[in-house]
């Protein structure tokens, strides 16, 4: 039998943040139906789609796989800016099958605001959650 799998360009992922107590879900696609990628993140305060290096940001990571960042809230006078970022390891799949279960992580970044000039503490604060779903390899 050979070993005719594809490297997963779909991922549809649920977790639920203990820091913010609320349920996430992510889709993204590293090859949508446009050739660029889309990413669509919603929570029980935040709903939205994301396509394209302009919006997407990736980073490749040696030891962590892919890194993929999209700007939530990009801060008001009394909002801080938030991001989220996908840690996707390559996964490998059969096409067109169900897909592979994976287990990743989600991150998000909330900045504090300088508003008013530096403070002590940290700049930055994280929570993590635990994603789970499937991984697929889709025909766009």
């Amino acid at each position: 039998m050979a070993n005719d799998s594809e490297q997963a360009n779909l991922f549809e992922l649920h977790g639920h943040s203990e820091l913010h107590g609320h349920s996430i879900e992510v889709t993204y696609s590293s090859t949508s139906f446009t050739g660029q990628p889309q990413l669509n993140y919603r929570d029980k305060n935040v709903n939205c789609s994301f396509m394209g290096e302009e919006e997407i940001r990736i980073q490749d990571s040696e030891d962590l796989g892919q890194l993929i960042t999209v700007t939530l809230e990009s801060g008001a006078a009394d909002k801080p800016p938030v991001t989220f970022t996908l840690v996707l390891p390559e996964v490998n799949v059969i096409p067109q099958s169900g897909g592979t279960r994976v287990r990743v992580p989600g991150i998000l970044t909330t900045t504090r605001s300088l508003f008013g000039g530096p403070k002590l503490g940290a700049e930055k604060t994280y929570s993590t959650v635990d994603l789970r779903g499937t991984a697929q390899f889709v025909v766009s």
